[in-house]
């Protein structure tokens, strides 16, 4: 008799001939009993969970901030296999901790996957992955990925001038191409064409293609607008800067199989209901700085024409960008894509929607405003993790900050602070038992539910919420889940969850949290003004969270603030950034304490820095922001030793912040 520990499921039996029984041994190894008589053998078999980890192959991909991994598994029926990640620079040796890979088993997904976060531009790195499992199948892989590098334009080709028109030219300043067609006709990669004002007509194709490293370029020539109604895309490596597109059903699409590697830079879409579709597909575009007016009226349009349509495209950056009066801001990216300090308000539908989106995509340090549907979508998703952190959400009517509505997996959301006119999760709140929620705001400005649904949802292996900030106002309860429970006290007695959660007055709390009312109606929110909700030093969310590897590293005080800003450090740029062909560099030489405007002699361009410049503040030198200072730079470096100190009530904004 042969035996061993069975299965916890149930018992079906076989009997097999003395040839088969190798094979029968094989397949039953971990859990049978076996009788041997005659020929013959019975065994009584239990079927059971394949619950030992078999790594499988390991993808790897990258945006210019971010790398993404999905490492492929088969077993760990119990979902309790974990995998740490670490990186560093290729030929540093220290390595860094990120976060840990989230299991997923989802939409056929068998994998471990999830995201390193906050890279520098075209750099090598090298990632630690290190697998264990309880029931057996560890392993420890190091995978080398780059990170893309920021598009720049293209040096040693032709300059060549356009003026619109219908052929004939030679493309000198004397006597520029007329048209773009003619233009075309001879374009080759790393090629500039300056477009001067004019409006070139109905809508213009462009085919002539680029390459990685030198893009056939259409630019501004910085006489006036060159003005087009409608463009259509057809080949790789195309820059667009500068342009201004009109007044279409569709500003910009593309033409299959789909271009690759393009950039769109600061244009300017006005009056499209869809303003840029990558309807005929598309990878890895660069969409930054663009200013997009859309068609739509917010109050009383529906849910169609978005500002950017990426259909279900992957490896973007969509960043900086100024988008409103469309449906959704940003919509349907597929995988690894990334979308940072973008500005998206007065919306007829979501600020950013993730919906059917695969592994890796990502939305951080956005500011999305007066949304007349929901803040950030995810119905449905389709492959996981998802991410949303240190966003600022602000949502009127009755909708919700996250719209959940179907199928829902991991996803991290953290250090995000989210307004609602009334209550922040208005339904579908179910759904977030799927996620990881740490280290956010939730605000109602109307006395109501935190979090609402109407159904009786039991946490799993999946649910980890803790270390949030609500505010219910006034209102009996603080959350509906199934039951109305009166307080955080309550949920976590039910759920298990926000162990460390804490209740929060927003009144009190806030430095500026600035809503019109509307006409007759004292506390209903007509909408919110376009600021930094950022925390008074009085708040109790300060200091409030819990440290997140790879996420909140450089949180000031003893342990990181609640919501989307840390107090006394740098707040992000939103938006359209300051248009600089160069960047002076202005470091401190004053005093090793002083005040940022106490005497421009201090700064080594002999003035106060500007937009466009770089900040140093080198070793040994303290300097001093004081409350109701304001000012924009394009970039800060401070260096080991350092020290800036920013008062509460003073903003300094930074450009280029990842």
């Amino acid at each position: 008799m042969f035996f061993n520990q069975y299965g916890p499921t149930t018992t079906t039996y076989f009997m097999c001939t003395g040839k088969q029984w190798f094979a029968a041994l094989k397949i039953l190894k971990t859990s049978f009993l076996a009788i041997i008589s005659g020929n013959l053998l019975f065994f009584p078999f239990r079927t059971f969970a394949a619950n030992a980890t078999l790594p499988g192959s390991i993808d790897s991909y990258s945006t210019i901030h971010s790398i993404g991994i999905e490492w492929n598994i088969t077993g760990d029926d119990d979902h309790d296999a974990s995998c740490t990640v670490e990186y560093r620079k290729t030929g540093t040796t220290t390595y860094q901790a990120a976060k840990n890979l989230y299991r997923v088993d989802f939409q056929g997904y068998n994998t471990l996957a999830g995201s390193v976060f906050f890279l520098e531009p075209g750099t090598q790195y090298e990632v630690r992955l290190t697998l264990s499992d309880p029931d057996g199948g560890a392993s420890t892989q190091t995978v080398s990925v780059s990170t893309r590098s920021v598009p720049v334009l293209p040096g040693g080709g032709r300059t060549l001038h356009v003026i619109p028109g219908n052929g004939g030219g030679d493309g000198s300043q004397a006597n520029p191409f007329q048209g773009v067609d003619a233009a075309e006709s001879i374009a080759q990669p790393g090629d500039v064409f300056l477009l001067h004002a004019g409006n070139y007509g109905g809508v213009i194709y462009f085919n002539a293609a680029g390459t990685l490293a030198n893009h056939v370029v259409w630019k501004a020539a910085g006489d006036g607008d060159p003005v087009f109604e409608g463009i259509r895309l057809e080949a790789d490596y195309i820059w667009l800067e500068g342009l201004k597109i009109i007044n279409q059903q569709y500003g910009l699409r593309t033409s299959p199989p789909g271009p690759t590697g393009v950039v769109i830079k600061r244009c300017f879409f006005e009056n499209n209901h869809y303003s840029i579709y990558l309807n005929d597909g598309g990878d890895g575009w660069y969409i930054a700085d663009n200013t997009i007016v859309g068609d739509n009226i917010p109050k009383t349009s529906d849910f169609s024409g978005e500002g950017i349509e990426l259909w279900h495209t992957s490896n973007h950056t969509i960043c900086y960008n100024t988008i409103s009066r469309v449906a959704d801001g940003i919509s349907y990216p597929h995988r690894n894509v990334d979308m940072f300090g973008n500005d998206i308000f007065d919306t007829s539908d979501d600020g950013i929607e993730f919906d059917y989106g695969h592994a890796n995509n990502r939305a951080w340090k956005n500011r999305i405003s007066n949304l007349f549907n929901n803040g950030i979508s995810f119905q449905p998703m389709n492959g996981a993790p998802y991410y949303v952190l240190f966003n600022q959400v602000a949502v009127l009517n009755n909708q919700s900050v996250l719209k959940l509505r179907d199928r829902s997996d991991r996803a991290l959301i953290a250090h995000n602070t989210f307004i609602c006119n009334s209550g922040p999760m208005a339904s579908g709140s179910n759904f977030l038992v799927n996620f990881e929620v740490k280290n956010n705001l939730w605000i109602s400005i109307q006395d109501r539910y935190a979090w609402e649904n109407g159904t009786n949802t039991s946490v799993n292996w999946k649910t980890d919420f803790d270390y949030d900030g609500f505010d219910w106002g006034n209102y009996t309860y603080a959350f509906k889940w199934g039951d109305r429970l009166n307080d955080i006290a309550e949920f976590h007695n039910l759920t298990g969850q926000e162990s460390h959660g804490i209740r929060i007055d927003h009144p009190a709390c806030f430095d500026t949290l600035g809503y019109a009312e509307v006409a007759g109606m004292p506390g209903e929110v007509d909408s919110f003004f376009l600021q930094y909700y950022t925390l008074k030093s009085t708040c109790n969310a300060i200091d409030a969270g819990m440290v997140l590897a790879n996420i909140n590293d450089g949180f000031v005080g003893t342990a990181p603030d609640l919501g989307a800003y840390e107090k006394g450090s740098i707040l992000p740029h939103y938006g359209v950034r300051p248009d600089c062909d160069t960047h002076l560099v202005n470091s401190w030489i004053g005093p090793p304490q002083g005040d940022w405007f106490a005497d421009p002699a201090y700064w080594s361009q002999n003035h106060f820095p500007e937009n466009c410049e770089e900040v140093i503040i080198e070793s040994g030198k303290s300097v001093l922001l004081h409350s109701g200072e304001s000012t924009t730079v394009y970039q800060l470096e401070i260096k080991s030793g350092a020290q800036l100190q920013i008062d509460q009530g003073a903003l300094l904004t930074v450009a280029i912040i990842p």
